[in-house]
Formats: structure tokens, sequence, C-alpha cells
């Protein structure tokens, strides 16, 4: 699971230690063809969590005449200042990778800081919010031809916030609806072409997703109504054994009235790397992000990389201009001899904060 020490952490260093390091392993026929079933007890600390304790699981798997490894993740955080969430991810193939279901389970009790809707946001006028919220997530495609798949996209989210009256950057979410909490279900049509060779930490092939979800919901008395598109291109250049270059272009568009909460963001673990999750919120967004990886020794590896992205109000002006940039370097812990998954530890720099991450799997 993620843990993010961002800037102005007492001891970042050692929240990565702490992270990277196990307390307890289980493995089973921990081979290249095999089920394989890991289970780690974390720790770590930062200011905002004080000290947390996390129960991470792993189960991999080929199902029946399957090229690709199917999995399933579990998480399970708490922290000293009574923060909490648990997180049930899944990736599975059936037999001939005729289907493929992905998903996520989430529920977490969490502060979080808001910036606040726009491209033009201040790092330093965040303010700090409560929030509670049940999200899952569901992707069921059947293959269609060889690596290209078309199925049903849905997206079910119900969310409880805290907000004090005193947070004057609330102000501008108002007439977007969920300040105050919300709930909405939203659905549709999803095609996915996938030449990756490994679903987690690819090393050459290429992947697109396009998804359209039509939503509604209520947030208190007012209802939402709403649509998404969503586009994710990935390509991997295996440029030689051990080495691979990455790249990825992600772009999110939006039509009607949206919880503050589901609009597209930039930052975090994922997107734009060295941001804050969620730093910069609006109608759309557009993203792209380079890697270089390099297999070094062992289990271990290095990675480069950058992005640049933006997010916007309108589409029609400003398309290239005020865009955000980031980057920095990583390392890579292979978590089985035979299984391509790594643990990943990332540092990352942009012009107003400063991101280390310790997370499961590769960011794309």
């Amino acid at each position: 699971m993620a843990k993010i020490c961002t800037k102005g952490d007492l001891m970042p260093w050692i929240c990565a230690i702490m992270t990277l390091q196990p307390f307890l392993s289980f493995a089973q026929n921990d081979s290249a063809d095999a089920k394989v079933f890991k289970a780690y007890p974390l720790a770590y600390y930062t200011p905002e969590t004080r000290i947390a304790f996390e129960l991470f699981a792993f189960y991999s798997f080929y199902a029946e005449e399957a090229e690709r490894k199917s999995n399933f993740r579990f998480f399970a955080t708490y922290t000293q200042n009574n923060q909490y969430l648990f997180i049930l991810p899944w990736q599975v193939y059936t037999r001939n990778e005729k289907q493929f279901h992905n998903g996520r389970l989430d529920y977490r009790f969490f502060p979080e800081y808001y910036y606040g809707i726009g491209n033009n946001t201040r790092e330093e006028n965040r303010e700090l919010y409560d929030f509670n919220a049940l999200t899952l997530q569901s992707k069921n495609l059947f293959k269609i031809d060889h690596q290209t798949y078309f199925g049903i996209s849905s997206h079910f989210q119900s969310l409880g916030t805290a907000i004090s009256p005193d947070l004057e950057l609330f102000d501008d979410v108002t007439d977007m609806k969920g300040r105050n909490g919300y709930n909405y279900f939203a659905a549709g049509p999803s095609f996915m072409w996938d030449q990756r060779d490994h679903i987690l930490c690819p090393t050459r092939g290429s992947f697109l997703d396009f998804n359209l979800l039509l939503g509604q919901g209520m947030a208190g008395n007012h209802e939402l109504k709403f649509a998404m598109l969503q586009f994710d291109y990935r390509k991997y250049h295996q440029l030689r054994p051990g080495i691979t270059w990455a790249n990825q272009f992600v772009a999110q568009i939006t039509m009607g009235e949206l919880p503050f909460r589901a609009l597209p963001t930039l930052g975090g673990p994922y997107l734009h790397r060295g941001y804050y999750q969620g730093r910069f919120r609006d109608k759309h967004m557009m993203l792209y992000q380079t890697e270089y990886r390099q297999h070094v020794v062992g289990r271990i590896g290095f990675v480069a990389f950058a992005s640049a992205g933006r997010v916007y109000n309108r589409l029609d002006k400003q398309i290239a201009q005020k865009i955000h940039p980031g980057g920095g370097v990583g390392l890579r812990f292979k978590i089985s001899k035979n299984d391509q998954t790594n643990i990943r530890l990332d540092y990352s720099v942009t012009p107003d904060s400063k991101g280390l991450y310790i997370y499961f799997a590769e960011a794309f």
C-alpha cells in the first residue's frame, strides 16, 4: 500500500526503511508457473500519522492456458492518529484469457488536504478536512479478438465529510455539490487493448484503455448527473534485456455536475508523483509521463522518471500553457525471485513540493 513521505516529514528515510522492511513473509511454491502468496506486516512513521501499522497480502496465479498472471491484493492500515483504510484490488484473467475482471473495493477514513479548484491553486493555501468513503470500481471485459476486450465499467461511491465552516477554500465548490457528502453510481462501455507482458510491472508491449461513464446520484437534496470520458495509452519499449522505456498519456473529460472529489485530479503515487494527491483538480485533465527502468543486480532495479500535466476548466484555451512538471528517481525490489512484481521506492521533485513514495507495483 502507498506510503507517502511528503515535504515536511521529520524522518522520511526512517519511513522508507521501516516500510520496506518486512517482519514476516510467507511464500508457497515460489516458482515461475506456480501460485505465489506473500504477507507482510509493515510499520512506518510520518508527522501526519505518527506510528502506523499495515498488513499487506498478495496472491498471484495463472489461470489455465493464460499468458499473464492474475492477482488479488489486500491492504489494511491503522495509525496512531486513529486513521484507517482497507483496500482490496484484483486483476483476474479467466481460462485462455477470454475474460478480464479488474476492480477495487476501498473503504477509508483519512484526513485529506484540499487545494481548491483549478490549475493555479497555491501549495501554501491548502486546508485539511476529514472524509470517509466507500468506493467500488469494476471492469468486466470479454475478449472480442486477440488482446482486444470489450465490456462494462462501473463505479460506485458513498462519501461523508466533516468540513469546518472556517475552510474558505470550500466556498468554490458550493455550486459543484458534495461538500457535505454524496452518493453516486456510474456505468458505461469499456474498451481495452492489452499487449503487456505483465499486468503490474510491464517490460514490453502496449496498452490502451477507453471508458465512458454515465453517472447519477445525490448530494444532499441536489441530483447529480454527469458523464466522464477516460483515455489511457501506454507504450513499453524493451531497449535490451533488463532495460525498459515506459510512456503513458492519460486524459479525462467530464460533462455535467460532478461532486468535487469525483473531478479529475493530478498528484499521488500514480499520476504526477511529487504532487500531493488531488493537488490539482478541475473538470478535465491531461498528463504525460515517461520512465526509464533498469535491472541492476539480483532483485534490485533503478528508475528515472518525469511527468508533465495540468487540469482544465475549458479545453478550448491554454491547452499547452502553464504545464506542471515533475521528475525523480527510484529503486525497485522484486517481491519474489520468479515473479516480476516490484515494491517501489520513488523520490520526486516538483516546483512546489517533494514526495517520497513506497508503493506496490509500478506507477503505470
